[in-house]
């Protein structure tokens, strides 16, 4: 019995060895007669890169900046070959093909036949089927015939266009790195994190390369990239994007920088030059990021540093005169002096046309810009060594080192006594805007500087998880309060009291500051027919929150401080979006007062909102005559008052005056905001009368002016 098991086993075991012989040597199965090794030579591996969603760039209130959009390119098969068992995975009804994806392409049928009829393997459309959406795709699957595949493709979108671009940057395709790559700005900058991880699926495919329906071995997931959240503020951006349009339509600027920021944080709402560029359609000339790129000698804004110094070290007194006539300066000991004819003269400063003011005292000379007060103060007041440690104090002459671009940090001639002058009127020396928000935060608030920044907060959109939490940064106190008290008091008067400043008012709110022109070196030497005009203000000056820095280089012109809209148009901007106004009386009428919380209207009719509103019975102007929202004031989610008047833009064209008595002057300027009607305000308090009626339908041409009094 045990030799019979013996030879059983050793026969099995050579049955067993044989065919597992011929199958992988000959590559014949025996049981099943088929030839293995024809099918096995037929069958590859394939490796599927599964590229990961590039995070999105948000504004400070969730609006997208950059996005990537999914789009699909459709392929039809045309090999009769192409099966997979007995099912068909090639075209086969090529006419119903044609008629079913005629109007899904927007390509008439016989245009797709010819197509389908190419003497070829697979065919695409043309750019009619490039591009397509996810519902085109979604309805030429349904069309549930065969032959169809989707290429996914992704592109970098910025639907802002034109929008603090060199900041922003962009990305592009690489296909070294099989996905989207950032080429400049945050793009680059953060692309490691905005990139993510491309996933992979591995599969069989035929000979012919067609995937085979049971072939999946192997795949990996993709993890996107993180979401980055910017300090801009889209609307307060688009203000200063277009302010840098009406700039150089105005006074032919061939360069406008400019930004806002929030004083006690750093928090950059708004950036940016011009020219700029569209990142969708990418036309560069210049690649420097401005703001922190590009030094620049910034005229009289620099006066603001040389008084504060002289104020902070207790020596300071505004009632004090002298003379400015033009400065002849002496050198006693290496250091600048006042001389006389007497003495050598080295240099000669000058006011600005060579103005000469008499005998003045140095508050007046501050509001008027004299380059001979500043000079005067360096030789009677304040030690030019002195200010030199001020200047480092206040950050200049080297990087603010903020969270995204590498700078430039300017140079101090401070060598030569003539350059211990200049420096102090913001020639001879030069700076960044960078540098110049960050030390005019210690100017406009208790004397506490703090770093500009531009990334609020990075986050995991798949989890929520926080990777990164923007916190203000305090990096001196270069002043004490009272010294930062006491230049906002002259920085006020500057545009208030008839200064250099006086045309950067507007009737909403009470601004401050400081304006500045300056010469600009061109090949080694000063143009004698460019100059840069800047100015750095803030508001409301009861208590500063906002700075607005704003420069351009423009032909030599005597009206670069006097045509201030551009500016103003940011100011107004900004008093809408947060809430600054100065002299608002509020509502007229004593009611009851109860808190609430608005909804959006944005793309309801204009019923619904009525319906809502009769329940509620709030003060409500509705401007054009639309059926549908396109704005409202206050934003959605605000909670407000029910006192407080609500403002409802329609998409209709025509405007009607409505009565604005007992309106306030924030009411007005709602009103001129959002109907686009420029409205004259005169004196304050409330809306007592108006020179158009109410009911009139408001054109272009109408003129409407207002007037405000205490008690209407």
């Amino acid at each position: 019995m045990l030799l019979v098991l013996s030879v059983f086993f050793v026969v099995v075991f050579l049955i067993i060895s044989t065919n597992v012989f011929v199958v992988s040597i000959v590559g014949y199965h025996v049981h099943s007669s088929k030839d293995i090794k024809a099918q096995s030579a037929n069958i590859h591996l394939a490796t599927k890169s599964l590229l990961a969603k590039r995070g999105d760039i948000l504004d400070i209130n969730g609006n997208v900046i950059v996005h990537d959009v999914i789009s699909y390119t459709l392929i039809a098969y045309l090999d009769p070959e192409r099966m997979v068992g007995k099912s068909p995975r090639h075209v086969v009804d090529k006419e119903a093909t044609a008629q079913g994806l005629s109007s899904i392409l927007n390509i008439s049928a016989s245009a797709i036949l010819t197509h389908l009829n190419r003497d070829a393997k697979q065919t695409e459309f043309g750019t009619k089927g490039r591009n397509l959406t996810l519902a085109q795709k979604t309805a030429i699957e349904a069309l549930d015939l065969p032959g169809f595949e989707f290429i996914r493709t992704v592109t970098r979108n910025y639907p802002m266009k034109v929008f603090a671009s060199h900041l922003i940057g962009f990305a592009q395709f690489d296909a070294t790195k099989d996905g989207l790559v950032g080429k400049m700005g945050v793009e680059e900058i953060f692309n490691n994190l905005l990139s993510g991880e491309n996933g992979y699926e591995k599969f069989r495919v035929d000979k012919n390369g067609y995937r085979m329906l049971d072939g999946n071995l192997d795949e990996a997931a993709t993890v996107d990239g993180a979401t980055i959240v910017l300090t801009l503020d889209k609307g307060i951006q688009e203000s200063l994007e277009m302010a840098f349009d009406m700039t150089i339509n105005t006074h032919k600027a061939e360069l406008v920088w400019g930004s806002v920021m929030e004083i006690a944080t750093g928090r950059i709402l708004a950036w940016g030059h011009a020219p700029s560029f569209d990142p969708n359609n990418i036309d560069i000339e210049n690649y420097s990021n401005v703001g922190m790129q590009y030094a620049y000698e910034p005229g009289s804004t620099m006066k603001t540093f040389t008084y504060a110094a002289a104020m902070d070290i207790g020596k300071y007194v505004g009632t004090d005169t002298f003379d400015s006539n033009f400065f002849r300066m002496g050198i006693d000991k290496g250091l600048p002096v006042r001389t006389d004819l007497s003495g050598k003269t080295y240099a000669i400063i000058n006011n600005y046309m060579k103005r000469d003011y008499g005998r003045v005292d140095f508050d007046f000379a501050y509001l008027l810009s004299l380059n001979t007060g500043i000079a005067t103060l360096l030789t009677t007041v304040l030690p030019p060594s002195t200010y030199e440690e001020y200047l480092e104090k206040f950050g200049f002459f080297k990087p603010v080192n903020t969270d995204v671009y590498p700078e430039v940090n300017g140079v101090k001639n401070f060598r030569y006594p003539l350059e211990m002058l200049t420096t102090g009127f913001g020639q001879g020396s030069s700076v960044t805007m960078l540098q110049m928000l960050q030390a005019y935060s210690a100017i406009f608030s208790d004397g506490t500087m703090v770093k500009p920044y531009f990334i609020e907060k990075i986050f995991d959109e798949n989890t929520s998880e926080i990777i990164y939490q923007a916190q203000p940064t305090i990096v001196g106190q270069p002043i004490k309060e009272s010294t930062a008290r006491q230049m906002q008091a002259l920085m006020d008067r500057t545009i208030n009291d008839g200064g250099t400043s006086r045309n950067y008012q507007i009737p909403e709110v009470r601004t401050m500051g400081k304006t500045g022109t300056s010469q600009v070196a061109v090949d080694g030497e000063y143009s004698k027919d460019k100059n840069i005009y800047s100015a750095m203000t803030a508001l409301p000056a009861e208590n500063p929150k906002y700075m607005v820095y704003y420069a351009f280089l423009a032909p030599t012109t005597t009206k670069a401080h006097q045509d201030t809209s551009a500016v103003q148009h940011i100011y107004r901007r900004l008093s809408l979006t947060y809430g600054v106004y100065s002299a608002d009386n509020g509502p007229s009428e004593t009611t009851p007062v109860i808190e609430m919380q608005i909804p959006s209207f944005i793309n309801r009719t204009t019923l619904s909102f009525m319906t809502w509103n009769a329940q509620l019975d709030v003060p409500v102007t509705i401007i054009g005559n639309g059926e549908r929202i396109i704005n409202q004031y206050p934003n959605a989610n605000s909670t407000i008052l029910n006192t407080q008047r609500l403002f409802i833009l329609t998409d209709g064209n025509e405007v009607t005056m409505p009565d604005m008595t007992g309106w306030s002057r924030k009411d007005v300027t709602t009103f001129w905001l959002l109907s686009n009607r420029a409205v004259v305000i005169e004196g304050s308090g409330l809306v007592s009368s108006q020179n158009i009626e109410a009911g009139t339908i408001l054109t272009d041409e109408s003129e409407l002016s207002v007037f405000l009094t205490l008690k209407p």
